[in-house]
């Protein structure tokens, strides 16, 4: 799982709470505020993005790279399916989280995972909105150029603490272009996302493609 992790919360960075049939509020012009940003984000209907990911580990001279495509449909659906160098995805739907790769599939319910839990919970709170709950759980930065954003946390207990040292947000306007997750034993993740559809909606057939019947992930 450890492997997967950085992934895991890259994906989780997309997490919003919203209503599919409200009309996304525009951020308004002059000074971004962290207020305004988290109201935009959290009203997304859906989000598709493509992504390229290196992973820094100090064990290894050349990062490790992966691509792939990152979905989103409030308010807890979300898929990566990574399509180089191998193929995988990794699902979470409510609180089943499942991994199907070339080797086969295997699942993890969030309730049952404190880690797991935690990190969804920490960030669902980023993109709810919910400014009190997210300077509770971190030591927040936030830095603006408009359109262009910054978010640095810092967790401020375990179990977060424990493997997270800092995570750095970079966006424009509502799409999340970019996520660098430092981790405390030094390995460093960096997630840039292009392409990014925010107010997406998503036809039946994509929604039974990316999370169908049954405990797995999709096989990619």
């Amino acid at each position: 799982m450890r492997g997967e992790r950085p992934g895991l919360l890259a994906l989780l960075a997309l997490l919003a709470a919203a209503s599919a049939g409200a009309e996304p509020p525009a951020i308004p012009g002059g000074e971004l505020t962290l207020e305004a940003l988290m109201q935009r984000m959290a009203s997304t209907t859906g989000v598709r993005a493509e992504f390229r990911e290196e992973k820094t580990l100090a064990l290894l001279e050349t990062p490790l790279v992966s691509e792939g495509e990152l979905y989103f449909i409030p308010p807890s659906r979300m898929a990566r399916i990574t399509t180089r160098p191998g193929r995988s995805s990794l699902v979470i739907d409510g609180q089943k989280m499942s991994y199907t790769d070339e080797a086969g599939a295997s699942d993890v319910d969030l309730a049952g995972n404190r880690v797991a839990r935690t990190i969804a919970d920490n960030f669902v709170v980023l993109f709810a909105g919910d400014l009190a709950a997210l300077r509770e759980r971190y030591q927040v930065a936030f830095v603006s150029e408009h359109p262009r954003w910054r978010i640095g946390l810092t967790p401020r207990a375990a179990p977060l603490s424990q493997f997270i040292a800092s995570v750095e947000l970079r966006g424009d306007g509502p799409a999340l272009e970019q996520i660098a997750i430092l981790e405390a034993d030094g390995d460093r993740t960096v997630t840039r996302f292009r392409n990014v559809e925010t107010d997406t909606r998503f036809s039946p057939e994509e929604l039974a493609r990316l999370f169908p019947p049954g405990p797995s992930a999709p096989v990619p």
